[in-house]
């Protein structure tokens, strides 16, 4: 059965009445940003707003939809507010003429760290999911906290067409090896999403958050990437799907973090400051040097200055 969603405005004195006809249904109750709760059950997952918006996703979206007794157009009463999308109405203003009803957006987190992998998000956004995503509360993920941001992180991939790349240490290693330079591995990364999700989803605009020369990337692109428009732009998570990208990609980095942490049996640190060189010190100490193959990306200096111990 096809995945579903169906977005609905209610009014929020109903909130406690749809609460007690999902959990007599036997759904899960959990928190969620910005919402009375996020409820999940056979088939579809329902997330409260505090705005008003009653969102569900699954293929049963519309049968619950029935059960409730809510259809669009809204119920009564229904509270009349500004539309979330206009958060992000200046980004889509900036989207060349005509505007695209589908584009993708791409981020990457982990460059600047030592420890742990490179991951690339290309995400694509429709016009029509915006307000959506604004519901959901998506922004730079580097303004959410963790807990916040993974929780948004399960919205996101039930609504959003995404692919990643994930280069995990070793293979980090042996391609910068080969490469020679940042940009140009970050380049690769950035047209191997581009290309595998235009592989399953078309898009003619791709908009990514600006981190060389607009020919570094150009000369990266493969077939797909080449035959659409690919814009590199400072401060782009402005763009909903950019933004996106980005606590997706902050999703997935910090779980690969976490399994790093209990293969080495130690807390293994983001960035690249002094409690990292601490780190790196005294993951030498309990597996050896040549443990940071698989942990760090050893063209960082740390490597010299944990070595040289």
């Amino acid at each position: 059965m096809a995945q579903q969603t169906v977005t609905l405005p209610v009014n929020t004195q109903y909130q406690r009445r749809i609460r007690d006809i999902l959990a007599a249904a036997d759904f899960e109750f959990f928190d969620a940003p910005h919402a009375f709760y996020r409820a999940k059950g056979t088939g579809c997952t329902a997330v409260f707003y505090r705005s008003g918006k009653l969102v569900l996703q699954g293929p049963n979206a519309q049968t619950l939809a029935a059960v409730l007794g809510l259809e669009e157009p809204a119920v009564p009463d229904a509270p009349t507010e500004p539309d979330a999308g206009t958060r992000f109405a200046e980004a889509l203003a900036r989207h060349p003429d005509p505007k695209p009803e589908a584009w993708i957006g791409q981020d990457e987190v982990g460059k600047g760290d030592y420890f742990g992998p490179l991951v690339v998000v290309a995400a694509r956004v429709e016009r029509d999911r915006v307000e959506l995503l604004a519901e959901l509360g998506v922004t730079d993920s580097k303004v959410l906290g963790d807990k916040q941001m993974r929780a948004m992180a399960k919205d996101l991939r039930a609504v959003v067409s995404h692919q990643a790349v994930i280069l995990d240490p070793p293979a980090y290693n042996r391609l910068y090896a080969k490469i020679g330079n940042l940009n140009r591995l970050l380049a690769w990364a950035h047209a191997r999403a581009l290309e595998d999700l235009l592989a399953e989803a078309p898009a003619t605009y791709a908009l990514v958050d600006k981190f060389a020369d607009q020919r570094v990337l150009a000369r990266a692109l493969m077939e797909e990437g080449r035959a659409i428009s690919v814009e590199q732009r400072t401060k782009a998570e402005s763009d909903p799907a950019v933004a996106t990208a980005s606590i997706l990609a902050r999703d997935l980095f910090l779980g690969r973090m976490d399994r790093l942490s209990r293969s080495a049996q130690m807390t293994v640190p983001r960035g690249a400051g002094a409690p990292v060189l601490a780190a790196g010190h005294k993951l030498v100490a309990k597996h050896g040097p040549d443990a940071l193959e698989r942990f760090a990306k050893l063209h960082f200096k740390t490597t010299g200055q944990i070595l040289r111990r």
